[in-house]
């Protein structure tokens, strides 16, 4: 690198032709100027410096900037709107009240209804069991899949016979990892493998054959090996639980079928190519308009645009991502689940079930107290300097910019992680005034590449 005493005459004759007094970024005030913002790259980041890199520390100093600067004027965000961060919890209030009003459910399991289920599910059992998989060939046709499972039924009868299933694994196992372990699945729990395989394996006696058994790979040919199974006294205030929780689901979802059939709730035809482009698409390039596009409609109501536009913003950093790598299939769900909260929403507030201001005012202080517990983790909670009147209450430091550099200075340098804001950064931004200046992204780098 350069000669720091060289730096600043450098960067300032580079500034006075090309960059001028224009900053990077602004927030509540405060400017990041093309200057600093090199000069904090170049000093302490050993990454290469890139369009991304600039954006990113452009993008946390305005929100280090926001957040410290309301906890200088108040280091208990008592000023500080939090309605955005508290809407999940609020939502959720609001839906348990209604799930105690509405859903009439029998939760009492007698210890005759709690044995025969743990006979049936066999909640908490371990099982050590094997397979040899007859693997469909890609893009395999319905004869093909025939051809496979022919195959199967074949070495099945080899194993009923007394065939070793050890030999056959390792001979015909598509499955390469456990076909050289003679077929070995290990040991695992319910749910741990596929469907159809958990349910296959876990109906059968230890030593007893299974199969064929089909899944989306092929077909399997199975054997039970061992079958740990806990009493029932050891799992069941956990196993009585989770039977409750089943009955309260399946109560649920029949009460949110009535609500969908009353209403009427309906995929708009484009809706699936509609979020998808939402996904990829700044809300400031979406018009008035296209916000107002419907997603789901039902008697009264729609989900739109603006909505899902609203959610993605809201939601924590990758949301639009994952979303994007779904089918159609599950999209459709996603979809359907944001409709039917959207109904089962309306019925609450149509019975009064908001929150008192009490249930809010605490929700609202968790929140506070959650957001102070971020800056703690940034670095950017402001210390008390002692004023010389012993009399006089201790001042709390009032420049943000103290604190905001060592925190983007241990971000770049790789010493300190990126704490997640998530929808606090909508939250500051709604309530400060703040700019980043894209076009300017160019002339940190150019002249990180002087200077470099």
């Amino acid at each position: 690198m350069m000669n720091r005493a060289i730096l600043p005459v450098l960067v300032a004759g580079l500034c006075v032709a090309a960059c001028g007094p224009a900053p990077l970024a602004e927030a509540d005030g405060h400017r990041l100027s093309v200057e600093e913002a090199a000069r904090l790259i170049d000093e302490h980041s050993s990454l290469a410096p890139d369009t991304q890199l600039v954006r990113v520390l452009a993008e946390l100093w305005v929100d280090y900037t926001l957040l410290a600067g309301h906890l200088s004027a108040d280091t208990l965000l008592s000023t500080l709107d939090v309605g955005l961060v508290i809407e999940p919890p609020r939502v959720e209030l609001m839906l348990a009240r209604l799930r105690d009003e509405v859903l009439e459910v029998d939760t009492v399991i007698t210890d005759a209804e709690l044995a025969e289920r743990f006979a049936a599910d066999l909640p908490g059992a371990r099982a050590t069991a094997s397979h040899i998989l007859l693997a469909f060939p890609p893009g395999s046709t319905t004869r093909q899949r025939d051809s496979v499972l022919a195959f199967a039924g074949s070495l099945r009868r080899q194993l009923d016979d007394g065939a070793d299933f050890a030999i056959l694994a390792q001979r015909y196992s598509g499955d390469p990892g456990s076909g050289r372990e003679g077929g070995s699945l290990g040991t695992f729990g319910r749910g741990q493998m596929l469907r159809p395989i958990d349910e296959a394996v876990f109906s059968l006696r230890p030593g007893e054959l299974g199969g064929p058994v089909e899944t989306a790979l092929g077909y399997h040919l199975l054997r039970l090996d061992a079958l740990e199974i806990p009493e029932l006294s050891e799992v069941a205030d956990e196993f009585r639980a989770r039977i409750r929780a089943e009955r309260m689901g399946e109560a649920e979802g029949a009460y949110i079928m009535q609500l969908d059939s009353l209403a009427g709730l309906a995929l708009a035809d484009d809706a699936l190519a509609i979020t998808r482009a939402l996904l990829t698409t700044s809300p400031s390039r979406v018009s008035a308009s296209a916000a107002e596009r419907p997603l789901l409609t039902w008697l009264n109501g729609a989900y739109t645009a603006g909505d899902f536009l609203e959610l993605v913003q809201e939601s924590a950093e990758g949301f639009a991502e994952s979303v994007a790598e779904v089918s159609d299939e599950e999209l459709e769900l996603a979809l359907l689940r944001l409709g039917r909260e959207e109904l089962l929403m309306e019925e609450a507030r149509a019975r009064g079930m908001t929150p008192e201001p009490a249930a809010i005012d605490s929700l609202s202080a968790e929140a506070r107290g959650a957001i102070r517990e971020r800056a703690a983790g940034i670095g950017l909670t402001p210390r008390r300097i002692p004023v010389s009147d012993s009399a006089a209450a201790d001042s709390v430091q009032a420049d943000p910019h103290a604190l905001v550099q060592p925190a983007l200075i241990g971000v770049v340098s790789g010493e300190r992680e990126i704490v997640p804001l998530g929808p606090i950064t909508l939250l500051l931004r709604e309530q400060g005034e703040w700019r980043i200046r894209q076009e300017r992204i160019g002339r940190v780098l150019a002249l990180l590449r002087e200077i470099q």
